[in-house]
């Protein structure tokens, strides 16, 4: 359960952080970076927009999508679900790396917010992964995969 409702957090800050650069973004409004903070300079690279559409909305997307999946059943998560925010945060967490490689050895500048969602990305894939595990063994003992039973259950 508890690893659900950290998940559950780690999601809401996630969509918080990436919804505040995205409106940054649109807005053209400065980040609050802070001293030494090269917040501006990685969120006008060339590297912060796919298509015109800036990488911050598509995290934002993201983490609407981990919500979605995360808050869906009060108190439990199906295989499914969680076999579906493993996948999404895996992959979530490859791009994070890349991007994070990118501000170190191209732009040579970091920004704090982006840095913040990479780690709360893989918090998220952490979170994932032990849901993941959990829904499979509680469907295995049951052996009812796919049914009611497979549900993860609250330890308590």
């Amino acid at each position: 359960m508890a690893v659900l409702w950290s998940s559950r957090l780690l999601a809401l800050l996630g969509f918080l952080d990436a919804t505040y650069l995205t409106v940054s973004h649109y807005t053209g409004s400065g980040l609050a970076c802070g001293p030494g903070g090269g917040c501006g300079i990685v969120t006008a690279s060339r590297f912060a927009t796919v298509g015109g559409v800036p990488i911050a909305a598509i995290g934002s997307g993201y983490y609407v999508l981990v919500n979605l999946l995360v808050w869906t059943r009060p108190g439990s998560l199906g295989r499914a679900a969680a076999a579906g925010l493993l996948l999404v945060t895996a992959s979530a967490t490859v791009v994070s790396g890349v991007l994070v490689v990118l501000q170190a050895a191209v732009i040579h500048a970091w920004c704090r917010f982006c840095l913040l969602s990479s780690a709360i990305t893989l918090g998220l894939f952490l979170c994932a992964v032990v849901l993941h595990r959990s829904a499979r063994s509680i469907a295995e003992s049951d052996g009812a995969a796919g049914t009611d039973a497979s549900l993860l259950r609250p330890p308590c």
